[in-house]
């Protein structure tokens, strides 16, 4: 039996062909343009590959110096406490006046002698000078002048220790008149602390006896005052306050 030899094809010859001419190009292209690549891209893989790479510089932090300490343990001295105030001298302070320290040297020794109390109101009547004189602690003392009993009359005023009694006011005796009336006791009639005596002329008073007033007795008996002073007697309310008579030249005691 005869073999048969298989002749290749056409498709098989244009394939050979084919990759002939590739090879041929490549060949070509790779000696024309293979070296200044080769050499470029070689470059740049190698400068890739060797480059250190560089790090982002970090701020730079000073670093702090450290001072020398003297480490010597300094104890503390111990301050004197400042010296105390020296309290400046005061003044000493006046102690308050007593009522028996205002009083006259006159009224102290009325005060004394019959037993009153300093601190409280009262009145003084003086046959000899002819004063009648008020004592209010804490006001000005007050002195009028009076007219007492004229003993050459066979009148008298009475040495005499009490309290003003009732208010007479305005009364009418022995043919005058008389204001501000303020009863003491009785004598030998009714004694009275009072104005000046005075009559109704044409429905004007025309006082007796003012020349009298701090001078000499001239009354029946009662204490007159001037009519300013009776006035002002009666606004500053006598009643129930002590009043004495001293005894003339202080020789007898009060009745």
């Amino acid at each position: 039996m005869t073999a048969l030899t298989r002749r290749p094809g056409r498709a098989g010859v244009a394939l050979v062909l084919a990759l002939i001419v590739l090879v041929v190009l490549t060949a070509t292209v790779w000696a024309a343009w293979g070296a200044p690549w080769r050499g470029g891209l070689g470059a740049l893989l190698e400068a890739h590959l060797t480059a250190t790479p560089t790090r982002t510089p970090r701020p730079v932090t000073a670093t702090p110096t450290l001072l020398s300490l003297d480490l010597a343990i300094v104890m503390p001295t111990a301050t004197p406490p400042p010296p105390a105030p020296t309290a400046a001298p005061q003044a000493a302070s006046a102690a308050p006046a007593q009522a028996d320290d205002l009083l006259p040297a006159h009224l102290a020794a009325v005060v004394e002698r019959y037993g009153m109390d300093p601190a409280r109101r009262f009145v003084v009547v003086d046959l000899d000078a002819q004063t009648m004189t008020v004592w209010d602690p804490g006001q000005p003392l007050r002195e009028m002048p009076v007219s007492t009993g004229d003993e050459t009359r066979g009148y008298r005023t009475p040495a005499w220790y009490g309290l003003v009694g009732k208010f007479w006011g305005t009364f009418h005796a022995f043919g005058v008149y008389a204001d501000d009336g303020w009863y003491l006791f009785e004598d030998t009639g009714s004694i009275l602390v009072h104005g000046a005596p005075y009559k109704l002329v044409d429905g004007r008073n025309v006082y007796e006896n003012l020349d009298a007033l701090g001078s000499y007795p001239a009354s029946r008996g009662c204490i007159r005052l001037t009519p300013e002073d009776a006035s002002w007697f009666t606004a500053w309310g006598p009643g129930g306050v002590p009043l004495v008579i001293l005894p003339k030249s202080n020789v007898a005691d009060a009745g």
